[in-house]
């Protein structure tokens, strides 16, 4: 469980909200809170995640056909709302080393660095899970996402509105499935004292 200060809130000098910022595998049950968080995502946001605007139809079938089993999905609570996700999808169907991540975060929660959190998070459960190379695509407008990939050490290419990058990651060690399990557990352990949304 993290700790995010929310300067947007501050309503005197020395005065800040604070959020508990929860970061965990999502599981099978949970996919209808999944399905919700997309629903809520902006027009703007939308085609910053998925490159174009998408129905809500479109974005029931994406849930639908998410893959638990060979990939990641990551959710983001804040104060008990999902309220961001973090996916990591196989380029096929079994254990590939390569795979393509994607992060989506509503609008009221960007530009706070929870981005950031969930990233970094994101990038210890492919490194744990065998992936060697990670792709994702980015509107080249989407400052934020290209600042976590540059910071994260991605190499990244330009053709026109899209950014292609790509990331090596190194092999798991036992401190980075211990650093995983011990955040998970955390994450565990602070959901029970968040009210339900």
């Amino acid at each position: 469980m993290a700790l995010i200060e929310d300067p947007g809130a501050r309503r005197g000098a020395q005065e800040w909200a604070v959020w508990r910022v929860i970061i965990r595998a999502l599981w099978p049950c949970e996919l209808e809170q999944f399905r919700q968080h997309l629903l809520r995502l902006d027009l703007a946001t939308r085609i910053e995640r998925f490159g174009r605007g998408v129905s809500a139809e479109w974005l029931s079938t994406y849930c639908d056909e998410t893959d638990f089993i060979h990939g990641v999905v990551l959710g983001c609570w804040i104060e008990g709302r999902l309220v961001g996700v973090g996916e990591l999808r196989r380029y096929d169907a079994s254990w590939s080393p390569v795979a393509e991540v994607a992060l989506s975060l509503e609008p009221a929660w960007q530009n706070h660095g929870v981005g950031s959190l969930l990233a970094r998070r994101l990038l210890l459960s492919a490194r744990n899970r065998g992936i060697t190379t990670l792709h994702m695509l980015s509107q080249a407008s989407n400052l934020r996402m290209l600042h976590i990939l540059s910071r994260s050490g991605a190499r990244m290419s330009y053709a026109g509105d899209q950014v292609e990058a790509e990331l090596t990651l190194p092999p798991l060690t036992a401190a980075s499935l211990a650093a995983e399990w011990l955040e998970e557990s955390r994450a565990r352990l602070g959901a029970f004292a968040l009210p339900r949304s």
